[in-house]
């Protein structure tokens, strides 16, 4: 009875298919090769193939930064081609395809269900690297780009991917609704977000409704390119990225996720945080302030997932560093998730308006998406196939040795990539910001960019290693794989205590509120940050800036993108950039579609360019840039036809129109000073309308003058004591350290007469404050006050045509023969010859530019002389009127300086000896009787009384 009991419990269908359901689930639970799960092959190949190859092309291109001759034959070897290839390939060909590999596999035992359709898989895999491959085939050796960042593959490509990204979407839903698991993983939920929100992000980003270009108008295409180039890291290998790493760190270390909690508002913070991130690349640019605004709150907020995720993950590895150790794809795995938390850090903190305004153009964003895509996704890809394949093949990794090498080149040699580019990026940045030109700045970088390309070396050394041991895994591995115990993440609760809520909310957490909660999040934000906008900027006009573009340009425009030059040459004008034009507006780009604005400042930026050089120059530039810029690392295009050329040319000098109009030749004034005025304007017109320069008198009101003279005399004494050095006592540029400078001082006679009446003060305070790149002449603004830069430059001013004296020379000479009488000073020098030979090494550099060599008056600057300024004429030494007649006088005149005039209060510039010892030698140029007489006996020294005998 018991025995036919048995029998018919045996036979019993429910029963039987009982037994098989928990025989899958057991199969599933343990990672054991299914029926299906040869689909994830079909990835794997993929992926461990594109992984050297395109990182091969990446080290070419690193190459090519310092050796812009290497593989420069042919249009196919260009950088600008080469990149995108590289970029795309690494993007969508190596790390993609591992990742959605490893999603194939995880999938079926997070539901406890076989895939829906290998056969479907494999038809992605195939269809999505075709597209891939065809795609990069098309931008090498056709120039077919869409010319945006991330987004060049052609509209023919897009919509292949796209199919592609629909396929895998239906697959894995159909695979959920057939799932005999009740409770969804956190992974489901990120698999699922995924593959609903990217296929939005890349047919909004790609703007596929607007074949062939996939581009819109004007600015507007920026804010949709730059939605999708950052919601392709955040809302594809993020959310890709996170579910592997919820799925395979708990499997390996057998431990269960530390908090669902977590996981829960990590996952809705992605969803509304992230999908706003993008605006922060274009915070320079003209787009709306209130877009830059919600891209900045959404870069900080952005930390809220980031930090959720990597407390949730760091607490569940903790005591795990022994399976770190010893397991190498585990290894790799969380090597990826330390490089994610770091970039993701990296990009709130960079998304700042200030540290964006410092840290954009340069190497360090590109060292920054690299540690992003490489360093974090990469390395859990490759984790991943080292993990994943050995179950497939169900054979033994092929070499533990060769896997563990390629870990360390990778590591080693990324660690060095990535901190060459992050240093050379602030090196470039920190010139940048001085003002120094992209030009000089390159030769300052050199070493990086070998630095980096060793580093990059190392990285396709392991890309071959990894490939050739993962594909004699698949051919030529005989050894048996041993599956290890695997925890079934699925049933267990995390290992953190919860409320009763909170373990409800993980049981009770399903399909729609995944996909209508976070699709609802994400909508709103994408409203947000991409439809108004695009209806804001709807309304916006041509500039003069603008022009329709002419056949030529038009040919020339697109050659431009096809040869990929926007990525080295932004086309927008920021608020700190000085010397290149006015800030940039909207409606400059009113006639451009796609947008080139550009992320990278290798070359200049040419926004507007148009008739700033001779036309002959660009086609010598364009053809070897060397020939005109000789430190330039623009590839050569002696490829190009004369046709191509004149078309190229065509467009390049008519950006920002076809500028000729003649200029004062000076920069313009940055924003930020150019409503700036001289406070001291009116004390020089007041006193200037009251002065006659012919006879060097002043016949205005007592009070006018004096607050004249209050001004010109502190910033005379300001001049002398810090600009005196360089620019001269008579701003002529002939100062004593004029001779130990590079670049030679401004002759401010010349440069004030130059920007009078424009650009004006403005200018002058401007050039005061900030300094000159690439010179001596510091940022005074560091040291001085706004009040006494205005004083400095209004003394300056004497240095154009003349001082206005409303201050008598009586009382100057009233003043000194007072200080004489009260101090009978003698001289304090003994009066021997090496004195005598100092003060007139000193007369000679300092005095002479005004006094003359002879002592008479007619220095170079004076305006006793041809083309001098300095008026009040200078003293003349010979005292043919008998202007000196005390040993005080001297020292009052020339320590003090004397009122409304250029001559300088010398106390401020040099020592009591050297005031002494000139002197001495200015003495000398008295007459022979009125030396002996009044200047010779007040020495002690023989050498001073018997010098005129």
């Amino acid at each position: 009875m018991g025995s036919d009991s048995s029998l018919q419990e045996d036979d019993d269908p429910s029963s039987q298919n009982e037994h098989k359901t928990n025989n899958i689930k057991d199969e599933l639970a343990g990672d054991k090769f299914l029926e299906g799960d040869d689909a994830v092959k079909y990835w794997f190949i993929g992926s461990l193939l594109w992984f050297p190859i395109f990182a091969t092309l990446g080290f070419i291109l690193a190459i090519k930064f310092f050796q812009p001759y290497f593989l420069g034959d042919a249009a196919f070897l260009t950088f600008g081609r080469i990149r995108p290839a590289h970029v795309n390939g690494v993007l969508f060909g190596f790390v993609s395809s591992g990742l959605i590999g490893s999603m194939f596999w995880a999938i079926p035992r997070l539901v406890n269900t076989k895939l829906y359709s290998s056969r479907l898989a494999k038809i992605s895999a195939v269809l999505w690297n075709f597209a891939l491959l065809v795609g990069i085939m098309m931008i090498l050796f056709l120039g077919d780009t869409q010319g945006r960042e991330y987004a060049e593959l052609p509209w023919s490509i897009d919509v292949l991917i796209m199919f592609t990204l629909l396929l895998i979407l239906y697959n894995i839903l159909s695979t959920f609704g057939r799932r005999t698991e009740k409770k969804l993983y956190v992974s489901t939920w990120y698999y699922t977000g995924t593959f609903i929100w990217f296929p939005i992000v890349y047919f909004v980003g790609n703007v596929m409704w607007n074949p062939p270009s996939g581009a819109l108008q004007g600015i507007t295409d920026s804010i949709f390119n730059w939605y999708y180039g950052h919601n392709v890291l955040g809302l594809w290998f993020t959310t890709l990225g996170i579910a592997t790493w919820y799925y395979a760190v708990p499997r390996i270390i057998n431990r269960p996720l530390y908090s669902h909690l977590l996981s829960v508002i990590s996952f809705f913070t992605i969803a509304f945080f992230y999908t706003g991130v993008g605006g922060h690349h274009l915070l320079q640019t003209a787009i709306p302030e209130w877009v830059k605004t919600i891209a900045v709150v959404m870069s900080i907020l952005m930390l809220v997932p980031v930090i959720t995720f990597a407390v949730n993950l760091g607490m569940t590895l903790r005591g795990s560093w022994d399976t770190f150790t010893k397991d190498i794809p585990f290894r790799f795995i969380v090597t990826g998730f330390f490089f994610y938390v770091l970039t993701s850090i990296q990009g709130s903190y960079q998304g700042l308006r200030s540290t964006n305004s410092f840290l954009h153009f340069s190497q360090w964003t590109v060292g920054h998406a690299h540690l992003a895509i490489l360093g974090g996704f990469g390395f859990l890809a490759v984790g991943m196939m080292y993990w994943l394949i050995p179950k497939i093949t169900r054979t033994k990794i092929y070499s533990d040795r060769l896997m563990s090498i390629s870990w360390w080149l990778a590591l080693i040699g990324f660690t060095a990539f990535f901190l060459s580019m992050t240093i050379a990026g602030l090196v470039a940045n920190s010139a940048w910001f001085q003002n120094i030109t992209v030009a000089p700045v390159l030769k300052l970088l050199q070493f990086w960019y070998v630095t980096r390309a060793m580093g990059g070396g190392m990285v396709v050394v392991a890309g071959y290693v990894f490939a050739y041991n993962t594909l004699l895994t698949f051919t030529h591995s005989k050894e048996p794989h041993v599956e290890e115990h695997i925890f079934s993440i699925s049933s267990e609760q995390s290992s953190r205590p919860h409320s009763e809520l909170q373990r409800k909310s993980q049981h009770s957490i399903s399909m729609p509120i995944i996909v209508f909660g976070g699709l609802g999040l994400f909508l709103l934000m994408t409203w947000m940050v991409v439809a108004m906008p695009a209806l804001n900027l709807d309304t916006v006009n041509a500039t003069d800036m603008a022009h329709p573009y002419t056949v030529e340009e038009a040919q020339g425009r697109e050659l431009y993108k096809e040869m990929g030059c926007f990525y080295c040459h932004s086309q927008f004008v920021r608020p700190q950039d000085w010397a290149i034009g006015r800030i940039s507006e909207q409606g400059d780009y009113y006639y451009d579609s796609p947008h080139l604005l550009g992320t990278e400042r290798t070359g200049p930026d040419l926004s507007q360019i148009g008739g700033m050089r001779p036309t002959g120059w660009h086609y010598l530039h364009d053809r070897d840039a060397r020939t005109t810029s000789p430190s330039s690392i623009m590839p050569p295009f002696e490829f190009l036809t004369d046709t191509e050329l004149d078309q190229l040319v065509a467009y390049i000098q008519n950006l920002g129109t076809y500028n000729l109009d003649e200029m004062s030749f000076h920069p313009d004034v940055p924003y930020e000073y150019q409503d700036k005025d001289q406070p001291y304007a009116n004390y020089m017109s007041a006193a200037m309308m009251n002065y006659n320069s012919s006879n060097q008198t002043y016949t205005g009101d007592k009070a006018t003058g004096e607050e004249f003279a209050t001004v010109f005399e502190e910033g005379k004494k300001t001049y002398t004591e810090r600009c005196l050095a360089c620019h001269g006592c008579s701003g002529n540029a002939q100062g004593p350290y004029a001779r130990h400078v590079v670049t030679q001082p401004a002759n401010l006679h010349e440069r004030i007469l130059s920007y009078m009446p424009e650009p004006g003060d403005p200018y002058h305070f401007w050039r005061v404050s900030e300094g000159v790149p690439g010179t001596a002449m510091p940022s005074w603004k560091l040291s001085m006050n706004e009040t006494e830069i205005w004083k400095t430059n209004f003394y300056e001013m004497s240095f154009a045509t003349g001082s206005i004296r409303t201050v008598s020379g009586d009382v100057s000479d009233a003043e000194a023969i007072t200080f004489s009488n009260e101090t009978h000073i003698t001289p304090p020098i003994e009066g021997t010859q090496e004195e005598f030979a100092t003060g007139q090494k000193l007369f000679n550099l300092y005095c002479s530019q005004c006094h003359g060599v002879g002592g008479q008056g007619d220095g170079v600057a004076s305006i006793l002389s041809s083309g001098g300024y300095v008026n009040p004429e200078p003293a003349n030494f010979t005292e043919s009127g008998g202007d000196f007649q005390y040993y005080g006088q001297y020292v009052w005149k020339v320590k003090e300086g004397v009122e409304t005039t250029n001559m300088p209060p010398w106390k401020y510039a040099l020592s009591d000896d050297e005031i002494y010892m000139t002197i001495f030698y200015i003495q000398d140029f008295a007459t022979t009787d009125d030396y002996n007489a009044k200047w010779g006996p007040l020495y002690e020294g023989e050498y001073a009384r018997n010098m005129r005998s």
